[in-house]
């Protein structure tokens, strides 16, 4: 056959060959956001569209602002974290320390972050530092993304320096790290989310009588939002309420929010002290199989406790 010929055949073949045969491609899986301490890929949701739009634009208008300043950064961050891009978050704070070396409000937001992506050897790292530079420099608050003052740069950082120690297993300095948390956290209802770290810290240190102490003055007529998750978990843990009245174990997933893991975790954890360690060990299994709220650290507490 002539070389024309030919060409001409093969041509016509592959033009009548059809669709269903040709080879297809399938889009690949997105990258997970973070690895589980058991090594399972961990997904962020999806930001709602309208979300994701109001986040880019705010940072958009930071950016266009010319040279960032260090809380330019932090507010970056915290638009990145809203949209749960954690991993893009703690990009943005590495550039910003690139020029404040010695941010340490730029390295207690990455620290923390560290923390929900479960790389504790860095936040480890980066809270350090963060303590180290904090300690002669005046008390600066912290806002959140509608401008309420949330906490101050010390909680924060002591706290998290907490919540590192506890996911090490390391309860005695955990707690020595939320006894700070709580002395530096003005507003009650930070002292309530300290005291209640604090009380299962001990716990686990084997200080049952400092544990009482630790929530002792966290009263059920305390002027603070008694409503959240914290706050009734040491309502459980004194007594005031029953266990089968913190929170619903058999909520299906769509309806299983933070608040609802905050508080699982808390009635876990109370089973365990109390002697029911499967019990305890059920309900870790269903915080890490029935809820997405892994940047949380309930989710990762309880990712160090399960027992297979």
């Amino acid at each position: 056959m002539k070389p024309i010929l030919f060409l001409s055949f093969v041509a016509l073949l592959f033009s009548c060959t059809p669709k269903t045969e040709q080879a297809t491609t399938t889009p690949s899986e997105p990258a997970p956001s973070a690895m589980s301490f058991a090594g399972k890929p961990l997904y962020a949701k999806p930001p709602e569209p309208a979300a994701l739009a109001k986040s880019d634009s705010a940072i958009a208008a930071y950016k266009a602002k010319g040279e960032l300043t260090e809380d330019d950064y932090v507010e970056i961050g915290k638009q990145l974290v809203a949209t749960s891009r954690y991993r893009e978050a703690i990009d943005n704070f590495t550039e910003g320390l690139a020029k404040y070396p010695t941010s340490y409000k730029l390295l207690r937001n990455r620290g923390h972050r560290y923390i929900t992506l479960r790389q504790l050897d860095n936040s480890k790292a980066d809270l350090t530092k963060a303590e180290e530079l904090v300690r002669d420099q005046p008390d600066v608050m912290e806002f959140g993304l509608d401008g309420k003052p949330t906490a101050t740069v010390r909680h924060q950082i002591w706290y998290h320096i907490g919540v590192y120690n506890y996911l090490m297993g390391d309860y005695t300095k955990a707690a020595a790290a939320f006894e700070q948390a709580v002395a530096t956290g003005g507003d009650l209802k930070n002292v309530v989310g300290a005291s209640d770290w604090l009380y299962n810290s001990y716990q686990r240190a084997g200080e049952k009588d400092k544990s009482a102490k630790a929530i002792a003055g966290i009263k059920p007529d305390m002027a603070t939002d008694t409503t959240t998750a914290y706050f009734k978990r040491i309502m459980l843990y004194k007594g005031v309420i029953k266990p089968e009245k913190l929170v619903d174990i058999t909520l299906t997933p769509d309806k299983i929010h933070v608040q609802e893991v905050t508080k699982m975790y808390g009635l876990a954890n109370w089973y365990a002290y109390n002697g029911d360690a499967e019990k305890a060990n059920s309900i870790y299994k269903i915080i890490l199989t029935s809820t997405d709220g892994w940047p949380g650290f309930a989710y990762a507490g309880a990712e160090k406790d399960v027992k297979n």
